[in-house]
């Protein structure tokens, strides 16, 4: 159930739409200078006509015409975006461009910065990005700028998404939101903007709500979200002073695997899988005019989190501290009646007395099961909780032209500190697959961490002549990540040794710097090039599992944490784009190339001896495409397409962990199902990304009052995680010791496409209707998936031994058709 507190007063939420498609009647003019910001913080404007780089961006409507996340709005409206819904809730995808994430989930490698109002938003513990803390309905416009700017610091090797928000002077009156849904979904939004002209204030208030049952079985979720926003003018100068706060309760219960889903595609795999967030963020920015031309800004913020999660597993917990070992199927006594009050399977208790049992009792029948090595316990219930607090401050100035030079100079300096604990709990499984405790939580984690970063960072706009701009940039880039380790007693490993804990203190230093050109053959038409380096540290995780001596099974366990060096991003790309007329006709057309080297890469590599593993410097990805893009608005029609070729691989050999794949070998290249590990080889493709992407987008503009639209989104065929050496096929493999082992799938995940249709219709100037119909003909689509063994038959039951688990694809499916319908009222 999903939790009740106070600020659940509403049920629903209105989320921002950036697709202009959306919107057809208000086409840009051609006369009209569109700018884009190449800093952090306000004063680096640079007309797009100039910019030496491929720009995305997409601005909010006067009125909100579509109701996704922050996610899948810049899914559908940003050419080359992937939105990867492995956990099924809309609140917690990865969100990929050129194959780079950001992600609000720990584990997933960081690659993309996400600034609003030129405050940083990825958090200190993981680089992690919670969309459900930003204000979506608030927001103004959303830029996406490549891997070629290293001005807006750590992280961004595949680019930065840089958000605006609105002010009372951007918005002016009062809208009211609602909408009615399927899956229970409801949702409701108020916003109201006003200027004080006396004072010269302007104010800005949001507030949204969101509830819904969700499509997949025991997946209701919600969100709150506030946000309110104070501008302050003087003739030279202005402030502006934001509050965002939010609480969410989200549900995402992962991949299932291929078996469970072809029985029902709304089941998960095991359950609950749930996070609720709670948080808040005070910020400040100054801007001073001054007489000369020059531009000063600053700001400030501070921002704190709270995130807990709860997770039912199956148990892999291995801890040598309490004789806890993951569970073996063929060592538990399983019970055949599967009627309600019973359970999977019998938990017999780790020998050690400072493992106490729960409240809850059980029937032991086999005293002689307590065994230090015993593996009997089927499931366990993870919990996390992580205490998250960031202070910031910003500070850049703008000199006056110099001639044909625009030069600023600016800095950055954030705090972070961060409080992680997690914990087990283990149990037997309900025959709904829920995870029911018999004995009291373990604490396994117990981690602080302080991060400090400081950055310096300048820019010169050269105009060269009147057609060729030089845009010239580079930062320094200085960080500390010290983690302390507060766990007691320390872990050991197999053979008893204790790790030495999670005490070090790690610094990190580089200059990256950047060049771009651009020429324009006329006033819309313009070639140009870039080239530009970003790097990103280990984050406290990767730390916390890096040594050899003690693999971990994330995010379980962390040990020690050994050295990694930061990771480095060279890119370069060119391309050319335009706009034109044709009468009452305008069209746009847009060509890109890029490629994007990373050095250092992290991943988690096997240890070679069981399925545990720890993080580890690869070597080199590459990440490599090209980008089509074209439109044409004509006064009642709308159409755009957009298509991206991208080429992910890996480019050193390694050896990666791998369970579930028909090519595994062990140490003496013998086949092996657990603690196998594959051979990457470089050209091998990089899993969960696709390498064609295409969307289509038409509207209509039926009336004054009824506009309609249909859009598109395809991508093809992508590999599956745990298939990095995309060598796994389906198939029967003799396994040494075991025998024939039967392997489902071909470890890929097919291609699809999905249509979505919408109407909006205005009653008056007022009030206007909304419907949309999304997966118009039901697809039945994939996301993603990872290889791995199911550890229950068809009827959700224990399998009676290891011979019995099914190798399969464990998928994250896609949502079905969903209708839903909603009015706007605007005063």
């Amino acid at each position: 159930m999903v939790a009740r507190h106070p600020f659940h007063l509403c049920k629903s939420i209105v989320a921002l739409s950036v697709f202009s498609v959306f919107n057809p009647v208000q086409a840009q003019q051609l006369d009209e200078v569109e700018v884009i910001s190449t800093t952090p913080l306000p004063g680096g404007a640079m007309p797009v006509e100039k910019a030496p780089f491929s720009v995305k961006k997409v601005e909010a409507l006067e009125q909100n015409t579509d109701r996704e996340s922050i996610s899948r709005s810049l899914f559908r409206g940003i050419n080359g975006v992937q939105v990867t819904d492995n956990q099924g809730n809309p609140y917690q995808s990865d969100v990929t461009y050129r194959g780079f994430s950001v992600t609000p989930l720990l584990g997933t490698p960081p690659g993309l910065s996400v600034y609003v109002d030129g405050v940083r938003q990825n958090e200190t513990f993981g680089d992690v990005v919670r969309f459900d803390a930003i204000p979506q309905s608030a927001l103004k416009e959303v830029t996406v700028l490549p891997g070629t700017m290293p001005q807006f610091g750590l992280n961004s090797l595949g680019g930065a998404i840089v958000m605006q928000t609105k002010s009372g002077r951007d918005f002016q009156g009062t809208q009211l939101d609602a909408e009615l849904g399927d899956f229970g979904r409801t949702r409701f939004g108020v916003q109201k903007g006003w200027v004080d002209e006396p004072t010269k204030r302007d104010f800005y208030v949001n507030f949204n709500s969101f509830n819904e049952d969700g499509w997949r079985v025991l997946s209701p979720s919600s969100v709150m979200q506030l946000f309110g926003k104070m501008g302050v003018a003087t003739d030279d100068s202005l402030t502006n002073f934001s509050l965002s706060l939010y609480e969410s309760d989200l549900n995402g219960n992962g991949v299932v695997p291929r078996s469970f889903y072809e029985e029902n595609r709304a089941q998960s795999y095991t359950y609950f899988d749930n996070t609720q967030n709670t948080g808040g963020q005070f910020a400040v920015d100054f801007t001073r005019y001054l007489q000369s031309g020059a531009e000063l800004t600053a700001n400030a913020y501070y921002r704190s989190s709270k995130s807990t999660t709860f997770n039912g597993d199956g148990n892999e917990n291995e801890d040598y501290r309490y004789g806890v070992a993951e569970f073996e199927p063929d060592r538990a006594a399983v019970e055949g009646n599967l009627g309600p009050g019973t359970y999977n399977v019998t938990c017999s208790a780790p020998a050690s007395t400072a493992y106490a049992p729960g409240t809850v009792t059980f029937d032991e029948n086999d005293p002689a099961a307590r065994d230090p090595d015993s593996a009997d316990c089927p499931g366990a219930n993870n919990r996390g909780v992580l205490n998250q607090d960031v202070v910031g401050l910003g500070l850049q100035y703008a000199l006056a032209p110099m001639g044909a030079h625009k030069v600023l100079v600016g800095t950055q300096l954030e705090f972070g500190k961060s409080d992680f604990r997690r914990s087990y709990a283990l149990g037997v499984f309900n025959n709904d697959r829920t995870v029911r405790e018999l004995y009291a939580p373990i604490e396994q984690v117990n981690v602080e961490a302080n991060n400090r970063q400081f950055g310096v960072y300048a820019q010169d706009m050269w105009t060269l002549n009147d057609k060729t701009t030089l845009l010239l940039g580079g930062r320094y880039n200085h960080a500390s990540v010290k983690t302390t380790d507060r766990l007691s007693p320390v872990l050991i490993n197999a053979e008893g040794e204790a790790s030495p804990g999670l005490n070090n203190d790690y610094t990190y230093q580089r200059f990256n710097p950047s060049v771009g050109i651009s020429y324009q053959t006329a006033v819309r038409s313009t070639w140009y090039a870039s080239a530009g380096t970003s790097n990103r540290v280990p984050t406290p995780v990767e730390l916390a599992c890096s040594d050899p001596e003690f693999p971990c099974l994330l995010p379980n366990a962390m040990a020690a944490d050994p050295f990694l060096e930061q990771v480095i991003t060279t890119t370069v790309e060119g391309g050319y784009r335009t706009r034109w007329a044709s009468g009452s006709n305008q069209y746009g057309f847009s060509f890109n190339v890029f490629r994007a080297n990373n050095k250092n890469d992290i991943l988690f590599v096997t240890d070679g001896a069981g399925s545990g593993g720890f993080f580890q410097n690869y070597g080199k990805t590459r990440r490599q495409g090209v980008e089509l893009d074209f439109d044409w608005e004509m006064s009642v029609w709308n159409f755009g397409a957009s298509y991206q070729y991208l080429d992910a691989t890996f480019q050193t050999p390694a050896r990666l962990a791998s369970e579930g794949n028909s090519s595994a070998v062990d140490l003496n290249g013998d086949p092996a199902v657990e603690g196998g590990f594959i051979q990457v080889q470089p050209g091998n493709k990089i899993p969960g990304l696709a390498e064609h992407n295409v969307k289509l987008s038409m509207g209509y503009k039926a009336s004054n009052a009824t506009t309609l639209f249909v859009d598109m989104q395809a991508q093809s065929e992508q590999y599956a995680r745990g298939n990095e050496n995309n060598q796994h096929q389906a198939g029967v493999v003799n396994i040494p010791g075991e025998g024939p082992v039967e392997f489902k799938d071909n470890g890929r995940v097919p291609g699809f496409a999905v249509f979505n249709l919408g109407v909006n219709h205005a009653l008056n100037k007022n009030l206007t209707l909304i419907a949309r119909l999304n997966n118009v003909f039901d697809r039945e689509y994939f996301n993603g998936a990872v290889l791995g063994g199911n550890i229950f038959d068809r009827n959700g039951a224990l399998v009676e031994n290891e011979d019995d688990i099914t190798y399969e694809s464990f998928l994250a499916p896609g949502t079905p058709r969903n209708a839903w319908v909603g009015v706007s009222l605007r005063f």
